[in-house]
C-alpha cells in the first residue's frame, strides 16, 4: 500500500516537472526570442541600431533626415515601427535621422528701425523672442541699440532686441523768442531741444507760436515770424 502511494507520488511529480519544463521552454520561444521583436533605437547612431536590428534579422532603412535640437547628428530620432512589437524576419524598419542643430547666419541689426529688422527676420524664416524699449541720447526712436545673440552663426533661430524710445521728454515753459535776432534764437532752440519753422525773412523774431510761459516738450516745434521787429530801424 505504501509502495503504491509512493509510486502516484513519484508520477504526480515526474508529470509537474515534465509541464513546468514545457511551459518554461514554450515562454522561452514566445516572449525570450528577439527574432523579429522591434528594439528601440531612438537616440542611438545608425550604426548602432543597424547592429540590434541585424541581430534580430531584421534591416533598417533611413526614412528621411531632420534637424533636432537635442539628438546628435547621425542618431535617430524616432522609428516607424514601437519597440516591443513583432514583425517578420526580413522586414524593413523605418527611421528618421538627425541632422543635428540648424545653424543660422544672424546679421546685425544695430542701427536698423525695428520695423526694417522685422522684415529681415521673417524673410530668414527666423523670429523675435523679445524687444525692449529704453530710452537713449544718441539713437533714435525706434532703432535697435543692441541685439542677443550677436552677430555670426549661431544653433536657435530667435533673436531679443533692445529698442530706442529716444531721448526722455523734458517739460517746461516756453522761452520767449520775440524781438531776438534769428540766431540767437537758434542757438536756445537748440540748447532746450525744439525745432524752430521759420517764417518769411528778416533778422529778428517778431511773432511766435506757442506763446511764450506755454509748456512744451523738449522735440517740439515753435513757429516764429521773422522781421525787423517791432519799432526799430534796423
Amino acid at each position: 500500500m505504501i509502495k503504491d502511494i509512493f509510486k502516484i507520488l513519484c508520477y504526480l511529480i515526474a508529470f509537474v516537472s515534465l509541464g513546468a519544463a514545457v511551459a518554461f521552454l514554450v515562454y522561452k520561444i514566445i516572449d525570450f526570442d528577439d527574432t523579429g521583436r522591434v528594439p528601440d533605437v531612438v537616440g542611438k547612431s545608425v550604426t548602432e541600431a543597424e547592429e540590434e536590428l541585424n541581430g534580430r534579422k531584421l534591416l533598417l532603412s533611413i526614412k528621411g533626415k531632420e534637424h533636432h535640437d537635442e539628438i546628435r547628428e547621425g542618431h535617430i530620432i524616432s522609428q516607424t515601427i514601437s519597440p516591443g512589437e513583432r514583425i517578420k524576419a526580413g522586414t524593413d524598419m523605418e527611421v528618421i535621422v538627425s541632422r543635428g542643430q540648424e545653424i543660422y547666419s544672424m546679421p546685425s541689426f544695430e542701427g536698423q528701425l525695428l520695423e526694417d529688422a522685422k522684415l529681415t527676420i521673417s524673410n530668414l524664416e527666423m523670429k523675435i523672442k523679445k524687444v525692449t524699449w529704453v530710452h537713449s541720447d544718441s539713437v533714435r526712436e525706434g532703432k535697435v541699440i543692441a541685439q542677443r545673440p550677436l552677430p555670426g552663426n549661431i544653433t536657435g533661430n530667435e533673436v531679443n532686441f533692445l529698442v530706442s524710445l529716444g531721448p526722455y521728454k523734458v517739460s517746461y515753459r516756453c522761452p520767449s523768442f520775440v524781438n531776438m535776432t534769428i540766431d540767437d534764437a537758434r542757438v536756445l532752440a537748440k540748447e532746450i531741444g525744439i525745432r524752430l519753422i521759420e517764417k518769411d525773412r528778416g533778422s529778428r523774431v517778431i511773432f511766435q507760436q506757442p506763446e511764450a510761459g506755454v509748456h512744451i516738450e523738449s522735440g517740439d516745434a515753435v513757429e516764429v515770424k521773422l522781421g525787423r521787429g517791432w519799432g526799430m530801424w534796423f
